[in-house]
């Protein structure tokens, strides 16, 4: 799978104002297709560097497969369910943050370093780092890398467990559940991807978590301006539409004058957010030059975050500008 990942910053390069939405299926495109993707790029639904995979298509004693499995600097087991499209989430019987719940009780029960490292990650790696690791070497790798992680972390092993979903668009239903969740102390998350092409026709791949927001009061009723962007291009039945969909970018807000520099930009719902545009690429933020990324990311202190949904000018957020709301 051959995709490249987009934060809300922009892209580089002379022709990527304008990204056309395009959907998994038109790209015969499969689910475990995302999941290979992801297996290798694990830092984008988690933003932690030392996290690292130690389960792909883990079967319990019910028979049933969670999708990946990792183990986070927390020492925290991390059950990832990802699902391609609403077509997909629709297909089982069971709902999708259910189904991701049972998971996470199962890992519950793995209390040491040794039932991990056996039951879990080393058949992982003796299944997908067969050339590298193999029966016992498996075993004791395992083992050697759970313990780096956990002292390294505050030393706790899988104290409690996490939930990742994954999938390009959610029904409201499943937004709501998790609001709820995360309300209640639950550390559920619900990941957005959007596949997309730019102006060189590049695939690239839209990374925005739509759980936690900012406010969870917001996910608990359905205000249409949290909607996917991606659902906007697939609610509509003409495909011809669809390939057609376009997503301004931070220079282009510039190029229609917008958004301007010396201009004072917020972060929804944050105090001692404000900042001053510089440009397309930069604001000034407490008398540091940064990146719009990072000056959101310190000011929310989360690992990734959608500026175009949580960046304020004056009462509109960018995404407002984008689509003239």
């Amino acid at each position: 799978m051959s995709l490249q990942t987009r934060d809300g910053q922009g892209i580089s390069g002379t022709n990527s104002d304008l990204l056309e939405a395009t959907t998994f299926s038109a790209l015969k495109l499969r689910e475990e297709h995302v999941e290979e993707f992801l297996a290798q790029n694990l830092y984008l639904l988690m933003g932690d560097k030392n996290a690292i995979l130690v389960g792909r298509q883990v079967v319990n004693e019910q028979k049933s497969r969670a999708d990946l499995v990792a183990l986070d600097s927390d020492g925290c087991l991390v059950v990832i369910e990802i699902k391609r499209d609403m077509a997909d989430c629709k297909a089982r019987a069971e709902k999708f943050e259910m189904q991701a719940i049972r998971y996470a009780a199962t890992y519950s029960r793995i209390r040491t370093v040794d039932e991990l490292a056996e039951l879990v990650y080393a058949p992982y790696l003796r299944k997908f780092e067969s050339e590298r690791l193999a029966g016992k070497e498996a075993e004791q790798f395992a083992r050697s890398e759970i313990n780096r992680i956990v002292k390294a972390g505050n030393g706790e092993f899988n104290s409690r467990q996490k939930i990742i979903l994954v999938a390009s668009e959610f029904d409201k239903e499943v937004i709501s559940a998790c609001a709820w969740l995360v309300q209640n102390g639950i550390d559920i998350s619900c990941i957005r991807l959007s596949p997309v092409k730019n102006g060189d026709s590049q695939l690239l791949l839209v990374v925005e978590r739509v759980v936690p927001p900012p406010s969870l009061d917001e996910m608990l009723t359905p205000v249409a301006r949290h909607q996917a962007v991606a659902a906007d291009v697939s609610e509509t039945g003409d495909e011809s539409k669809k390939s057609r969909t376009i997503f301004p970018t931070l220079s282009a807000l510039f190029e229609q004058n917008l958004i301007q520099p010396g201009v004072e930009v917020t972060i929804k719902d944050r105090a001692e957010s404000a900042a001053k545009i510089i440009n397309h690429k930069l604001v000034e933020y407490q008398g540091q030059q940064l990146p719009w990324n990072e000056w959101a990311k310190r000011v929310t202190g989360w690992s990734a975050v959608n500026i175009y949904a949580n960046v304020m000018l004056g009462d509109k957020s960018l995404d407002d500008l984008r689509w003239g709301r």
